[in-house]
């Protein structure tokens, strides 16, 4: 974990400095978050059957925007919510249940962007009950990522070797090598057949948010997920921004909804996967080197590049994954939530945590929510007495 007030004083000294865009720093920044996007994006594609040309498309265009806008390293990333309960129900969800979702999340963040309450709404939401929500979603993701594993635990056991190996190394994200290591496994046993990945225009596809997906989606994990990038994400994402870059005025939560809001009710319609803001690829992108928008400029022109010219490819590729290692990427990633779950370990509130995230597993993320709420204002005068 970074010790952000120990280095505000190197981050404010690098930010007096003038960046300029497009410098090889900036594309090494670039990659920074995408050892979060990659799991995600393949198993949007090959479990869930997004179109690959939807998802580079919509994604490189939100990228290059942001960028130009606020000409900072601010990059969207999955909603994780809807991406892990998309990807690990029986049997998966539909192409159009997952737009229909990340359409809903868009109407409610634009709403909320244009009502300025955000602040004041945050504020009433207990973390207890945003931690259970985290542990639910890395136990969903854990186990779904140990059926994977299963496919081929030799090929399972590498892929976590390696992420062992490369944990500590920055420079060199597991999820990419990961990636190419499962591209050359089918290549090699002959799963892909090598003249069939040819660069070509891609084939869009159109789809129209529906009402019942759009109410069975937002019950499932819409409302879970507004409230997870309400706290979790939101509001560590403006403190961050502060500390990085103090010379920047102007992102709030507000700002940050209406972002949201615009790109959730663009992408779903071009079949692209429900997006928002977070602190982990900010930071990721900044420990890579990222220093202004350059990094999301030149992170969105690859994204059209392969949504453009490559998505036939990409939808092979994934289609023909190995799911052994794609299951090793996903129980990193469901740790890597489990943790965040855990900060400020606290026996008392864990309780209420463990039986949230319990209940999310085997039954629903709404639910298991709802019950951490109840939960925490039947204790609230307890759990404030130890200064939870």
């Amino acid at each position: 974990m970074i010790d952000l007030e120990s280095n505000n004083s190197v981050f404010e000294k690098e930010t007096e400095k003038k960046h300029k865009k497009f410098t090889l720093r900036e594309f090494g920044g670039a990659f920074g978050d995408w050892g979060t996007l990659i799991p995600f994006i393949i198993g949007y594609i090959s479990i869930v059957g997004l179109n690959p040309a939807g998802i580079f498309l919509t994604l490189g265009i939100t990228n290059i925007i942001i960028g130009i806008k606020f000409n900072l390293p601010l990059p969207v990333q999955p909603q994780k919510t809807i991406g892990t309960v998309a990807i690990s129900s029986n049997p998966p969800w539909t192409p159009n249940m997952v737009i229909s979702t990340g359409f809903g999340t868009g109407v409610i963040w634009l709403v909320l962007g244009f009502s300025r309450k955000l602040n004041k709404i945050v504020s009433k939401v207990p973390i207890i009950a945003v931690r259970g929500i985290q542990l639910g979603l890395a136990l969903i993701l854990g186990w779904t990522g140990i059926v994977l594993f299963s496919e081929n635990p030799w090929f399972g056991i590498f892929s976590i070797l390696i992420i062992l190996i490369l944990i500590k190394n920055k420079p060199i994200p597991s999820a990419i090598v990961l990636t190419i290591g499962g591209i050359l496994i089918k290549l090699f046993t002959g799963s892909i057949n090598i003249t069939h990945l040819q660069f070509g225009w891609p084939i869009l596809a159109f789809e129209f948010p529906t009402w019942q997906n759009f109410l069975l989606g937002m019950l499932y994990a819409g409302i879970a997920q507004l409230f997870l990038t309400l706290t979790n994400v939101m509001i560590a994402t403006i403190v961050l921004v502060k500390e990085l870059f103090p010379e920047k005025k102007g992102i709030d939560a507000n700002i940050l909804a209406f972002n949201m809001g615009a790109m959730n009710l663009i992408n779903p319609f071009f079949v692209g996967m429900p997006l928002c803001h977070g602190s982990g690829g900010l930071m990721s992108q900044y420990a890579f080197g990222a220093r202004t928008g350059g990094s999301m400029i030149l992170e969105g022109i690859m994204e059209l590049i392969l949504g453009l010219f490559f998505s036939q490819a990409l939808l092979e590729i994934f289609q023909n994954f190995p799911m052994a290692v794609l299951g090793a990427m996903l129980i990193y990633t469901a740790f890597l939530l489990g943790r965040i779950a855990l900060k400020d370990f606290n026996l008392k509130s864990f309780t209420i945590i463990l039986i949230s995230a319990i209940i999310c597993f085997l039954i629903n993320i709404a639910i298991g929510f709802l019950i951490g709420l109840i939960l925490y204002f039947i204790f609230k005068k307890y759990l404030e007495e130890i200064k939870v």
